[in-house]
């Protein structure tokens, strides 16, 4: 008899959890909406100045990755690059009205070089230039631009010996909304 009560139980509360999931989904009116997102207009494009040479590694032998939106790759290079090297994205597709995030992810190429790194005690200090290549910060300059105007521009640094990576957020305006047609 225990045995049939515990499995009563358990179906009750079960069930109840259920209506109640149910009670909350239909007194909120959740809809499930998909959005739309409407197209930048103009031309995009953009630029890396890389201020180092770009490498894979022995894991990943990709150098650069450049994707729109997390799944968008717009550039990806498996070959070295040399340091000064000015890469162009032309034309970049996927732009939308709002906001938009390019992820960067340069490598150095470290994990292969063997470079050791430079220890210091607390307090003590050394110029950048006196640091193994392994020890050193690298940057890129990232430029993006609509109709050939400097929309957004961000340097993105690395920590010593890491790769460099991070994410450029693009707000785009609606040209569509004009401020001179108010609430008429």
């Amino acid at each position: 008899m225990r045995p049939l009560l515990a499995i009563a139980v358990i179906i009750g509360a079960l069930g109840s959890v259920r209506a109640y999931v149910s009670f909350v989904n239909s007194a909120t009116g959740r809809e499930h909406h998909q959005f739309q997102e409407t197209a930048a207009e103009g031309r995009f494009h953009l630029d890396l100045t890389l201020t180092f040479d770009a490498r894979g590694d022995v894991f990943n032998p990709e150098s650069i990755l450049l994707s729109l939106h997390g799944d968008t790759p717009l550039l990806k290079i498996e070959e070295e690059v040399p340091a000064g090297t000015v890469l162009v994205v032309d034309p970049v597709e996927g732009i939308v009205v709002g906001e938009n995030e390019f992820y960067l992810k340069v490598a150095t190429g470290e994990a292969e070089s063997g470079s050791e790194s430079a220890f210091l005690l607390p307090g003590e200090e050394t110029s950048d230039e006196s640091l193994p290549a392994g020890g050193r910060s690298r940057a890129v300059r990232v430029r993006i631009f609509q109709d050939d105007q400097l929309v957004a521009e961000k340097t993105l640094w690395s920590e010593p010996g890491q790769a460099v990576e991070g994410i450029i957020a693009l707000h785009v305006a609606d040209v569509s909304v004009r401020p001179d047609q108010g609430g008429k």
